[in-house]
């Protein structure tokens, strides 16, 4: 499905093909294992996640202070993401390699709806993973300058516990890696405005990072021949935040 599909019954219909195919997949053994988690129950659970968040549907987005209703988006979301890692785990447990990514990778356009309905976003990793998979998989810069702004939808959304990044010391953390995988889409555009938004927004969420970041940066704008006007504003940043600086 497109990436930025987010209608609620198309992404219905697709998770119940994609759940179709697991539980024809999945043997009775590995169902037995652990009864209430088998992929029945989970599926079950998934489409009834679907029917609560179509109650929202006409849930505006833009609204100063968060409501009921998109607490409860929330709530809804972060629930239904848990649940497609787990189908997601069951199908790459049982050899289901495509199918355990095709139902990681709905959480992105899953993510989008959720935003834009108001809801805030705490269970990140399958949606960063979604977002990863998209990246490595696009060529176009112009499919990439769209999937940077629908990233940037995503980090918009992200709940402000995860925005403050009290775990500083941890590389693996959801919101640092958001962040570095927007500014490398924003690169691999090639353009220049959505670089110098992209590489702002890591001066400021991230600054003890982004002078490696724009060294790395620079290190590959001449391994990979990037376009002049690309390695130009690349160079840029690499200059004014990028290199040591001494007290003479």
């Amino acid at each position: 499905m497109q990436m930025n599909e987010t209608d609620l019954s198309h992404l219905n219909a697709t998770f119940s093909e994609l759940a179709t195919r697991l539980i024809e997949s999945v043997d009775t053994a590995y169902r037995q294992q652990d009864p209430d988690n088998a992929p029945d129950l989970l599926v079950e659970a998934m489409h009834k996640v679907f029917e609560l968040l179509g109650l929202y549907q006409e849930q505006p987005s833009q609204e100063s202070r968060a409501t009921p209703a998109q607490q409860d988006i929330h709530t809804l979301g972060d629930y239904a993401f848990n649940l497609l890692a787990d189908l997601s785990s069951i199908a790459g447990t049982n050899g289901l390699d495509d199918l355990s990514r095709e139902l990681e990778d709905l959480s992105f356009p899953l993510a989008l709806w959720i935003a834009r309905h108001g809801g805030k976003l705490s269970t990140l990793e399958p949606i960063i993973n979604a977002i990863s998979h998209q990246a490595n998989a696009i060529r176009e810069p112009i499919t990439l300058e769209q999937l940077y702004q629908l990233t940037g939808e995503i980090q918009a959304a992200v709940a402000t516990s995860f925005k403050q990044d009290l775990e500083k010391s941890n590389p693996g953390r959801p919101w640092r890696i958001l962040l570095l995988n927007r500014a490398i889409i924003a690169t691999r555009s090639h353009r220049p405005e959505l670089i110098e938004r992209a590489y702002d927004s890591l001066l400021q969420e991230l600054p003890e990072e982004a002078p490696g970041f724009f060294q790395e940066g620079m290190q590959q704008m001449v391994a990979l021949n990037y376009p002049q006007p690309v390695r130009k504003v690349v160079e840029k940043y690499y200059n004014l935040w990028g290199v040591e600086r001494t007290l003479h």
